[in-house]
């Protein structure tokens, strides 16, 4: 039996209005850098602002031994954080993926997203079932041939769904995919490049997405829950 958390039915991206014909017609995606979301003034950070964005690992003082030749630091508390300053230049493009899995833990009455989405924006274009195979597809053609563009990752992976982890316990590396836990009501699936050439925003466009993409009032969206019926999945009154 396959995985229910591999498997994907609704990718989604929440934005203000003035953005929708954009991406609907040149499937534009705006990407800010690292840099901007470590420093984003909000406050209310966790919605996206986010200070520990581009760690490269995150370590408990009390497991580790921070030594300056012959001297050793002592009464070093809290966390180790390191992060390489190239990480800042990485662009990211966010969108929020759900999986069965997550509509399965959710339990009988269903999978109500965050109400903290509607700070994102208005409007929710959703994409679902196979059509997000199609998006992805239309992704991978659109990088691959842009020159202006690549990724350090041995693995050449240039968009994966986020992994959550528990800032107090954990005590290894971090990469651009790996994000702490008061962030996964977001579900967050994320595209990451460098420019080969340029630092700061940049514009990818992927090609018309109206064919592929529906389009809803992010409110409406919250108001119900995402439930796995026998048909297929929706989002629809109790």
């Amino acid at each position: 039996m396959q995985d229910p958390n591999k498997i994907f039915r609704i990718l989604i991206k929440f934005m203000n209005a003035q953005y929708v014909d954009s991406f609907l017609n040149e499937g534009l995606l705006f990407m800010n850098n690292i840099d901007f979301f470590k420093n984003y003034e909000d406050p209310d950070l966790v919605i996206r602002g986010d200070a520990h964005e581009g760690l490269a690992a995150s370590y408990k003082a009390d497991d580790v031994t921070i030594r300056f030749g012959d001297y050793t630091f002592e009464g070093v508390v809290g966390k180790i954080d390191i992060r390489y300053d190239h990480e800042d230049d990485t662009n990211i493009y966010s969108m929020t993926k759900i999986s069965d899995g997550i509509i399965i833990e959710a339990g009988e009455t269903g999978l109500y997203l965050s109400e903290d989405f509607l700070k994102f924006g208005d409007t929710a274009v959703v994409i679902d079932g196979s059509n997000i195979t199609e998006f992805e597809n239309r992704l991978k053609q659109a990088i691959f041939a842009d020159k202006s563009i690549f990724t350090l990752r041995d693995d050449n992976v240039f968009a994966k769904q986020v992994s959550y982890l528990n800032r107090d316990e954990h005590h290894s590396q971090m990469d651009v995919f790996k994000k702490f836990d008061k962030y996964s009501w977001q579900y967050e699936w994320r595209i990451a490049f460098k420019q080969v050439s340029r630092k700061g925003p940049y514009s990818l466009k992927i090609g018309r997405l109206s064919d592929i993409a529906h389009v809803f009032e992010t409110e409406s969206l919250l108001n119900y829950p995402i439930k796995l019926v026998p048909d297929n999945l929706y989002t629809a009154k109790e």
